[in-house]
């Protein structure tokens, strides 16, 4: 029995031994980077005498993209130029395409993916400390040699009013430990149950987050009505939030993200009600007199001075809140005073709704109430929404006007209007042409007395009149109507039966002036298509064809009308719309792909989701400077995002060489965001005489050899093209042309078909004006006490010289121009021309990123790199001898 307790005590001992022999579990590791302790959720642990880590922690803070692939237990790992990947169980791992020896290959741990720290960092080229008393890790990035302030601490969130809004959100923290570093800190609020890292933090856009600049004592800041969360919504009443902090470094210094405030719930605990908003059609004006309103005033008014009555479109109900109650401007609502009891309103003529708008008919409304604390606006109380009511009347809607012949009589007239929604009690409508000079004085009284023979009669058969007037039609005073004097129309709605008596007027019409405009000719062939997936007017192309005489025309005007305001624009209005509200067209050229600022005659970027039909405006000029024409309206068109493949961005352009082919052409752009669905790039010249004329669809149809291709390795390219390249109509890139480039974003897989085309870069004529970059010579070295004394002579002309970079290559390494400018610029030392002879010590690191040691031969090559008035044609020195250390 005395043996049986030994070996069951022994196995107790040996088993848990069992498993220490590659994972020991000794004293907790730690991870600095720049000064700042990486957290982890599972701990770093030693394996066969290396660190490993958590891949996405290390990775994430390094700020390098991941990509995993699960079935092949991959990660790939993208950092600026540095593509790292890691088989997880293997020994072997790649660095740029290039296989590396692992000392310890990548495992899961827990349900975590462990990867070496060492080879990580230094294949990002940082460098890595180990104290193996302290078990730290200590990681410097190259961020790190211009300061770092560190994240603020002690992050918390409160909830200090009862708003229902940003206001009631008050958030506080301990500033930096070195606040001289910081530019300013962004509040950032995120819905409880979402995650927020560094990278994120560092994309999220300035409307939605809160900026606090350092004064040296802990910041606390209340936010506003207008205040959102990270992914752009609006803060409320009953959500949970969690509030972070990202300090933001001066210059170059390092951003900094902190830890997370607790959660907490914004609760609104105002008591106070407005019930029963009931509304009620109770008249036929056409107007806010048709609306009653009544509500339950408050059970307590002792703080109360008044309430105000909101009138919302029912399609935006939804967004309105007390804060957007609170800042509706006074013109925009109905102040009704307290009374005591419940109360009754009805609107007046000019009630508007909270846009601004008159109240009319045909519109679907809600209606709110706000009851205003007479001390602490604060305190105000909103109440709930009423039911949606649509006002109908005997008037009529969507009245415009347009000059539509050259008869200089009331044939030139058009007039077009919706008829009422009952015309139960309507026996006609009568058009009505008042003279502006007359028009402020005309009301419906006096409509209701104009003369049979000074209005033309409409019956009310159909939903809408489209009526050109006759050559002997008269305004309202009596003469006839003929060009070249100002009107506005009106429509008397002539009621009968129960509303015999009770006529409505509509509200003018736009100011019309019919001109004799025959020598300045509408544009024909308007046609309008959706050409790429941009999201605003870059996706919107307008063709059409010239009139054949354009001696009197100055420019075209292309107009967007959203097509809800379609049946009022006319020529008139066209001739109203702002500068900054069309696209201005030369009286060359007929096809234009609009830009992402162009706006509609509303003055509403262009956008994805909203219909629209287009005009095209001639402009006179000379003696026709006053007789502009308007087009018919283009077909329908809604613009949608069609499609998963991305075009790219920053897109640029400069000239970088002297050989007068393609290779003085460096073109730069950085990568779509998702590639996901993207095989290649496909980088297009175009002379700019044929820039007019270059759309997707002849993107796709440029033959092979005629563009150049890039791969989607890396977020970002910057190709010098070749000798060979060609434009995209087969010539030779040569000096002396000005051409503009695209980038074509080629579809794979299941989006093999809709490619997406860049907008253009800036036009680019290449020269040969800048002079060449001339070489050092004398390069000599000393070695003192393992390091390695450089010097040697400054070039001839340091004019057009931005720097030197000395160079440590092995000696049987192959090494020419091409391969010095390539060289990382941590594997360098660099010498700024000072018009002396430098003398320096240079780095520990040869070319490749290893240390100088001892055993193996090297040479040095000094490289003088072009500024922006130099040409990189050449620069390399000669070497020094090969020599030890």
């Amino acid at each position: 029995m005395k043996k049986l307790w030994i070996s069951i005590l022994v196995v107790l001992v040996v088993f848990p031994m069992m498993f220490q022999s590659s994972v020991k579990a000794a004293t907790p590791i730690s991870i600095i980077i720049d000064g700042v302790r990486l957290s982890t959720d599972q701990a770093p642990v030693m394996v066969n005498g290396r660190t490993m880590v958590p891949l996405r922690a290390i990775f994430e803070a390094f700020n390098a993209t991941i990509k995993w692939n699960q079935k092949a237990q991959t990660v790939t790992a993208t950092k600026d130029d540095t593509t790292i990947m890691l088989k997880i169980g293997s020994k072997t791992a790649t660095i740029n395409n290039k296989a590396v020896t692992l000392d310890v290959p990548g495992l899961n741990l827990k349900g975590r993916t462990m990867v070496p720290t060492r080879f990580v960092s230094e294949a990002l080229g940082h460098e890595v400390g180990w104290n193996p008393k302290t078990q730290v890790v200590t990681i410097t990035t190259s961020a790190s040699n211009v300061g770092n302030a560190g994240p603020v601490s002690n992050v918390v969130a409160q909830d200090v009013s009862d708003f229902g809004d940003g206001r009631d959100l008050q958030a506080s923290f301990t500033r930096a430990a070195n606040e001289s570093l910081v530019d300013h800190y962004r509040v950032l609020i995120v819905k409880s149950g979402n995650i927020l890292n560094l990278s994120s933090a560092q994309t999220i856009a300035s409307y939605n987050y809160s900026t606090v600049l350092p004064t040296g004592t802990n910041p606390s800041i209340k936010l506003t009505s207008a205040s959102r969360t990270v992914d752009g919504d609006l803060i409320k009443s009953n959500q949970g939030y969690v509030a972070y902090v990202l300090t933001v470094g001066k210059g170059s210094n390092a951003s900094a993200l902190s830890s997370g405030s607790s959660t907490m719930t914004l609760v609104n605990k105002t008591v106070a009600v407005i019930n029963n908003v009931q509304v009620n059609d109770i008249s036929d004006y056409g107007d806010g007199r048709d609306l009653s309103v009544s509500f339950n005033k408050l059970s307590d008014e002792s703080k109360i001075s008044s309430y105000r009555i909101f009138v919302v479109k029912a399609t935006n109900y939804s967004n309105f809140n007390l804060a957007t109650a609170n800042n509706v401007s006074s013109a925009n609502y109905t102040l009704v005073s307290k009374t005591g009891n419940n109360i009754t309103q009805i609107l007046s003529s000019g009630a508007k709704d909270v846009d601004g708008a008159l109240v009319k008919t045909g519109v679907s409304y809600r209606v709110f109430v706000m009851a205003i604390d007479s001390s602490n606006s604060a305190n105000n109380v909103l109440s709930s929404v009423s039911s949606a009511i649509m006002l109908s009347s005997i008037g009529i809607s969507n009245l415009s006007v347009s000059d539509v012949n050259n008869y200089n009589d009331g044939r030139d007239l058009r007039v077009s209007f919706t008829h009422a929604t009952d015309e139960t009690y309507i026996s006609q409508y009568r058009i009505m042409v008042v003279p502006t000079s007359y028009y402020s004085s005309f009301s419906l009284a006096e409509a209701n007395n104009v003369s049979s023979a000074y209005y033309t009669a409409v019956s009310t058969t159909g939903t809408t009149t489209n009526q050109v007037l006759t050559s002997s039609t008269r305004d309202v005073r009596g003469a006839l109507i003929k060009n070249g004097v100002n009107y506005k129309v009106y429509i008397l709605s002539i009621g009968s039966g129960s509303n015999t008596g009770g006529n409505v007027l509509s509200s003018p019409s736009s100011v019309i002036t019919l001109l004799n405009d025959s020598s300045v000719s509408i544009v024909s062939n308007l046609s309008v298509s959706d050409v790429n997936d941009y999201g605003d007017g870059r996706d919107l192309r307008v063709s059409f064809t010239h009139p054949t005489d354009e001696t009197y025309i100055s420019q075209y005007r292309i107009m967007v009308v959203p097509t809800s305001y379609y049946s009022s624009f006319s020529l008139a209005e066209a001739n109203n719309v702002s500068s900054s509200n069309y696209t201005s067209v030369s009286t060359s050229g007929s096809s234009t792909s609009l830009t992402s600022s162009t706006r509609d005659v509303l003055g509403a970027l262009i956008k994805n989701g909203t219909s629209y039909r287009v005009y095209v405006l001639s402009i006179g000029s000379g003696i026709y400077w006053d007789s502009n024409v308007l087009s018919s309206a283009s077909s329908v068109i809604t613009l949608l995002n069609d499609s998963s493949v991305k075009a790219v961005t920053n897109l640029s352009v400069s000239d970088v060489n002297d050989y007068g082919d393609g290779r003085d052409l460096k073109v730069s752009f950085s990568h779509a965001t998702d590639e996901t669905y993207i095989n290649q790039y496909r980088i297009m010249v175009v002379p700019t005489s044929y820039y007019s004329s270059f759309s997707l669809s002849e993107a796709n149809n440029v033959s092979s050899s005629n563009y150049t291709l890039v791969s989607t390795s890396g977020n970002s390219t910057s190709q010098v093209l070749d000798s060979s390249a060609r434009d995209v109509r087969g010539t030779l890139i040569k000096d002396g042309t000005s051409y503009k480039v695209y980038v074509l974003s080629i579809g794979s897989g299941n989006f093999s078909g809709p490619n997406a085309l860049s907008w253009e870069s800036s036009a680019i004529t290449l020269s040969t004006t800048k002079s060449p970059v001339i070489s050092v010579t004398n390069v000599t070295y000393k070695e003192d006490n393992g390091r390695i004394l450089i010097s040697f002579d400054k070039s001839a002309n340091e004019t057009n010289i931005l720097e030197y970079r000395v160079l440590v290559v092995p000696s049987k390494q192959g090494f020419g121009s091409a391969d010095a400018i390539g060289v990382k610029s941590s594997y360098y030392t660099s010498v700024t021309p000072n018009g002396t002879n430098p003398s320096i010590f240079t780095a520990t690191r040869d070319v490749n990123g290893d240390s100088i040691v001892k055993g193996v031969k090297y040479k040095v090559y000094v490289l003088a790199v072009a500024n922006n008035s130099g040409v990189q044609n050449g620069g390399l020195s000669n070497s020094t001898e090969e020599f030890e250390i």
